[in-house]
Parts: C-alpha cells; structure tokens; sequence
C-alpha cells in the first residue's frame, strides 16, 4: 500500500535502461514539490501535486506547464469527462470541478472520507473513498453525489469498462464489480492487495502491492495470467499496444506485453512513481517525491 498516503523546464536526464537497446533516453519536465497522479485528457496532461496543493495542466506537445490552480487538503485522483477535470482532495473528503480551459473552479462536492481515486463513465464520475469504505456516484449535470455504494475494505483503484464499475480494495485484496444501472455489487473476488485497475479490449488488468500484475477476464472474473513486475507497482496505463506499470518501492517502471504477459522491458526512473499516462505519443511517468515527469518516446 502507499505508505505516504496511509499514516516547468525540460532537461535531459539519464535513466538506467534494460533490455532497450538503441531507445532514446527520458527526458524530465519538473512540474512542482510533487508530481502525484497523471491523466491525459481534452488534449492536455493533467497532473496532481498532493504537496504543494496544485493541480496541474501540461501541455504534453511542447513539455512545458501551461498552468497551476490552488486545490486545497492535498489533491490527488483524478478524472476527466463532461467537459472537466474532476480532482479528488485526499484530506478533505471533496472532489473538486475545474473548467479546464478557463482554470475556473465550478463545484465543489463532498463525498466520502479518503478519496483515493476518480474515474468517469457511463454518465457519472466514480470515486472511491479509501477511508469510508464506499463508492460515490456523482451526477455532472446535477454536480452531487447522487449514490454511495459500501464496498467496506478500502477501495483503492476504480475503472468503468465492459458496462460495469469496477473496485480495487486494498482493504480486503478484492476486485469487486458493481453494476451502475442498479447502483449495487453483483461479484467480488479474492486478489491479493489489489490496488489499480486498467483495462484493454478484452480484460482487466489490476495492480497488485504483492509485485504483481493480474490479468482479469471481467465476464467470469477468472484470473488469466499473473505478471511479476517491479515492488509495490500502482496507476498501469497503455502506451505503444503496451502496459506501463510504474513501481513505486523501486523506482522503476516495466513495460509488459499483453501478447505473452511477461515484461518486456525495466527502466529507472525517479522517486515513488505512482502513474504513468499517455499523451501526445509520449509514455509519462510521475514522481511523486521530487516532483518530475518523466518522458519516454516511443
């Protein structure tokens, strides 16, 4: 689990690479005293800092801060959809509405304790508040939590996909999947200390603290591959047909083909990388302790 939560100039750095021969070194863009959570969305990179009380757009074409915006009680998760960002405040049991083109702030809405994470979909922005143990629903076009879901544990990563919600909780090391037509768990299955959930075409793929990655079919819930990856790995996400899968208790961050669900590559990158995003045909990397994104090419 992520101990730290639970108790713009570009310049050329250089990176420890395995198994990439000929690829160009990352580059860092240093965004603030923490770069925290990363999504790319409406064409810009988002990212929080849970230190300095920020939320930040990048641009991800030209790798320079286009701006900050004040986000009190240490921002964190993320989401982007009915034309804004949607910040999660960890300390402040609130999720935050920016307009993202004029940085305006345009509700604030409460919701449960600990928000950890933030995803949108059918309709909705979900969060999962790690410290009430529940799931809000909150209604855009109503800008209020409209359903609180208890999951109990301490629900960690959430995702939409495949017509349902879905629930990493640490708490308990379950993956539960929620039907969002009746607001309501139908399923949940045991996996150890699931944290993060990202999806393809045709599954789940959940973070595990355990080292692990599991690939999850959603229509049977059945586990279809296990991926040992780097200590403590969190926010996965696609670049290049490929998973990204940043390991925070050792800086590092492996890249695992879906194809033969082995890691195909390890590369090092800065302190406590907890995202990784894809923009503008670059693969990002936040580093949590120093503040730095880093920027891989293809």
């Amino acid at each position: 689990m992520l101990s730290l939560l639970r108790g713009g100039v570009v310049v050329v750095a250089v990176a420890v690479v395995c198994g990439t021969a000929g690829a160009a070194e990352p580059t860092k863009l240093h965004v603030g005293l923490s770069a925290s959570f990363a999504l790319s969305g409406g064409g810009a990179l988002w990212v929080t800092d849970r230190v300095d009380n920020k939320l930040i757009r990048v641009d991800p074409a030209a790798g320079r801060v286009k701006w900050r915006l004040g986000i009190p009680s240490s921002p964190f998760g993320l989401a982007y959809g009915a034309g804004s960002v949607w910040v999660g405040s960890r300390n402040a049991g609130r999720v935050t509405r920016v307009n993202p083109t004029t940085k305006r702030v345009l509700k604030r809405i409460s919701v449960g304790s600990g928000p950890y994470a933030l995803t949108f979909g059918a309709g909705a922005v979900w969060v999962s508040n790690e410290g009430a143990g529940t799931v809000s629903r909150i209604a855009p076009t109503r800008n209020k939590v409209v359903k609180t879901i208890r999951v109990g544990g301490g629900p960690n990563g959430i995702a939409v996909a495949f017509k349902k919600v879905w629930v990493a909780d640490y708490g308990h090391s379950h993956l539960i999947r929620i039907d969002p037509v009746r607001n309501r768990v139908e399923k949940r299955i045991s996996l150890p200390k699931a944290d993060w959930i990202t999806p393809s075409a045709d599954a789940l793929w959940v973070s595990s603290e355990g080292g692990k990655i599991y690939k999850i079919d959603p229509a049977s819930m059945a586990v279809l591959a296990t991926v040992t990856v780097g200590a403590n790995p969190l926010a996965t996400a696609w670049f290049g047909g490929r998973l990204w899968v940043p390991n925070i208790d050792d800086n590092s961050v492996s890249v695992i083909d879906p194809a033969t669900s082995s890691v195909v590559q390890t590369s090092a990158v800065g302190q406590s990388p907890l995202a990784v995003a894809s923009a503008a045909g670059h693969a990002w990397i936040t580093s949590d302790f120093d503040g730095d994104l880093w920027r891989f090419d293809p």
